[in-house]
């Protein structure tokens, strides 16, 4: 569970931010484009992370 939640968390820091902007990136842009996924994914790992780092100081 450690690993998990040491790796996730930190990778939700750059994902999210990362699909933010990505997703904002060109010309005349009126709506993010399919980079916004990025987001998405990087909201999912901090989500798992965080259940991961809860379980982990709950059991241990």
């Amino acid at each position: 569970m450690a690993l998990l939640a040491r790796d996730l968390v930190p990778a939700a820091a750059i994902l999210m931010p990362a699909g933010f902007f990505l997703s904002a990136a060109g010309r005349r842009t009126e709506k993010p484009s399919r980079l916004i996924l990025v987001l998405y994914l990087g909201a999912i790992s901090l989500a798992v992370g965080v259940v991961a780092l809860g379980i982990g100081l709950l059991a241990g």
